[in-house]
Order: C-alpha cells, then structure tokens, then sequence
C-alpha cells in the first residue's frame, strides 16, 4: 500500500507541476502601476515639448505627439476579454496530464519489475506452509526451493541474527547446487554460532571446496578444533580426511579414514566409498613418484584481456581421448606461473597420471564475473611423458 501511495504522490506533484504555473493569473496591480507610469511619462513629454517649442527648438509638435500617443496605446494593459480566452485555453493542458500518467504509469508496468513483486509477495504469504513442508522434508522441487530461499532472504533482512533460517538458506543453496550462496549462509551462521558442531563441519565441507588455500586451511583448522573436544565425531573425521587428501596430506587422510572405518559398523552407509577412498590415499604414498612439471606463459597481447578475478584451470589428456586424466585449478595470478602435477590431481583412481606415456596439456582462464563468459586458453602438442618432463604451454586465444 505505501509504494501505491508513493506513485500516486509523484504523479499528482508531476501534473501539479505541469499545470499550477498556467494557472497564475497576471497581478492587476501590475497593470495600474503601469498605466499609471505611463501616464505620468505622457504628462511630461507633453510639458517638455512645449517648452521645447516655445523655445524654437522643435517646429513639428503636432506629429510628436501623436508619436506619443500611438506609443501609450500600444502599451494599455491587455482587456479582460483576452483573459478569459487565456484561461478557456487551460483546458488543452487535460490531454498533456493524461499522457504523462499514460507514459510514466507504462514505462513502469514495462520495465518496472511488477511481476516479480508480486510474485515476491506472493512468496511471502506462503511462507508459513514452505517453512512447514520444509521442516517435514516435503519441499522438493527446485522450484518451490527457490521460492523457500527467496523467502528466507526477505526475512533475515529483518532477523539477521536468526541462525536458523542461515542454516536453512544454506541448505536450500545446497539442494539448488549454488555453492556461493550456501557458503556465504553458512559463513554467517558459523559467525553467529561458532561452537555449533553441525555448523562447524558443513562450513568446512564447503571451505574444503574453496580453490583458495587460505579457505581450505581454515577448513582444516575448523575440523581439529571439534576434534580436540569430541575425537569419534564421525562426520568431523570423514571432513577432515577429505581436506587432507584435497592438500595432499594422504598420511593424514589414512589416519582419519582409518578411524572412521573403526567407528561405523561394517553395513554402515558409504563404508565402500571410504575404503576406496583410503586404498587410493595409500597408494599415492607408494607411487611411483611421477609428476608433470607445466611452465604457463602468457601471449603479449593477452595481457589487458585478463579478467580481474578469475582462475586457471590445467587440464592434462593423453592426447587422444578429451576426457581430463588429471586437472589442477589455481587463482589467477602473475604470469609466467610454474606448477606440477602427479597422481593427486587424478580424476579417478583407475586412471593415474603416472600410468600416461604421452600427455597433452590445455590451461584455461575463466572469470569469476558470470557475465564474462570468454575463456582464455592455450594448450601444448602432444608430448612424451615418462614421469619427470616439464611442458610449456602459452596463452593466447580467446574462445567465446
């Protein structure tokens, strides 16, 4: 009510400002004092050319002053009958006030964004039953998730301290596969409620994610807090072993996946995944040592088409299948930039670096602005790879 209120406000102060100024009407004052000056200046130029032509300076007076006469009648205020024609004119004003409330109301039905408040309010009158279906595990669909965060955000504007609807929006963010979102609601119940244990390992399941050390550091830091207090938290454990083998730590993840296996019974949910998962850490320890040493270099002319912020991706094939064997991802920095990879940066754990014998390389630059959609790309010839060959690769094309 009060935003119709406000249109409804703006658009009488703009007609009012369309026709108050036709309507003043000329001060009658104005006039008399004019007449009245005009007269007067009359009177005097009647004296001065008499005395002008007593004195024989003049020899036309006739004509002079009926030049003055002429003169005060082009200046006599304008009659009432005229002022009434003015003001029968006014009316024309109507049809200008009509289109401007035609004008501005379309503009805004057009390019005003009504649609999406209604639906935003009708989102918020059926809060209470998405809050409902959520707490019962009935809310599903993508859609109806959306609508719940959507809500969600509309009211922690208010609550901001609520670390219950923080959670649930992370929640939603993960179920909607938006990762940001789920990570910036959880950064923020975890500010609120730093000695929550729930909050504690999803937070750090999602800062293990992160492609930034910094954030994969605190991750683990996160973790062995909760760790210090309650040393068989499961879900702790399983957390902390997979930031471990994410930094290469694999004697770390063996012991954390190994005391996992000792706390779940043996039918337990996903108990074949850990034991996968520790036989593959196990075997980075005993590999054979293969690492691919890559040089990236950057084109001259690519070096102001670079995003502000963005990532380097470096994906390693056989150079013949385009199915990735290892890939790496680091923040966009200074250029050139040297890296390696081995057996860690495997996709799966069937298929190791160590067992390629020719390797091809492709890096990529993406943006982390989602309008910026280029990619920046170089890649190598294929090379022969026997375990400790380092690869240059340039970057110079732009790929839409």
């Amino acid at each position: 009510m009060a935003f119709w209120l406000t249109i409804i406000v703006l658009l009488v102060i703009g007609a009012a400002l369309l026709i108050v100024p036709t309507m003043c009407k000329a001060n009658p004052d104005t006039d008399t004092n004019r007449d009245a000056i005009n007269k007067a200046y009359y009177q005097q130029r009647l004296t001065e050319l008499t005395e002008d032509e007593a004195q024989g300076v003049i020899a036309e007076r006739e004509m002079m002053v009926a030049e003055l006469q002429h003169n005060l009648l082009e200046d006599i205020p304008v009659d009432e009958s005229v002022t009434k024609q003015t003001s029968f004119n006014r009316l024309l004003l109507l049809p200008g006030v009509l289109l401007m409330l035609v004008v501005s109301l379309g503009l805004y039905l057009h390019t005003g964004g009504l649609g999406q408040v209604m639906q935003w309010q009708q989102v918020m009158k059926e809060m209470p039953d998405l809050r409902h279906r959520a707490d019962t595990g009935q809310l599903s669909t993508p859609e109806d998730i959306a609508r719940f965060a959507l809500g969600l955000r509309t009211d922690l504007l208010s609550e901001p301290a609520n670390v219950r609807d923080w959670t649930m929006l992370g929640l939603a963010g993960l179920k909607l596969g938006n990762g940001e979102m789920a990570l910036q609601a959880y950064e923020k119940a975890y500010q609120l409620a730093p000695n929550d244990a729930y909050i504690q390992i999803i937070y750090a399941k999602l800062l293990t994610r992160s492609n930034d050390p910094n954030d994969i550091q605190q991750a683990s830091a996160i973790l062995k807090d909760i760790l210090k207090t309650n040393p068989n938290n499961v879900d702790a454990l399983s957390a902390l072993a997979m930031n471990a083998f994410g930094r290469g730590d694999f004697n770390q993840a063996i012991a954390a996946w190994e005391k996992v296996l000792t706390l779940l019974p043996a039918d337990a949910n996903g108990i074949d995944v850990i034991k996968s998962s520790l036989a593959y850490a196990k075997a980075q320890l005993t590999a054979n040592g293969s690492r691919l040493s890559v040089k990236l270099s950057l084109a001259p002319e690519m070096a102001a088409k670079l995003p502000a912020e963005g990532s380097v991706l470096i994906a390693v094939t056989d150079g013949e299948s385009p199915v990735p064997v290892a890939v790496k991802q680091l923040p966009l920095g200074q250029f050139p930039l040297e890296l390696s990879l081995d057996d860690s940066n495997a996709m799966m754990p069937s298929r190791l670096l160590s067992s390629l014998k020719k390797v091809k390389i492709k890096a990529t630059i993406t943006s982390n602005d989602r309008a910026d959609n280029r990619h920046i790309t170089g890649e190598s010839d294929i090379q022969p790879f026997s375990g400790k060959e380092t690869v240059d690769v340039t970057i110079g094309h732009i790929k839409q």
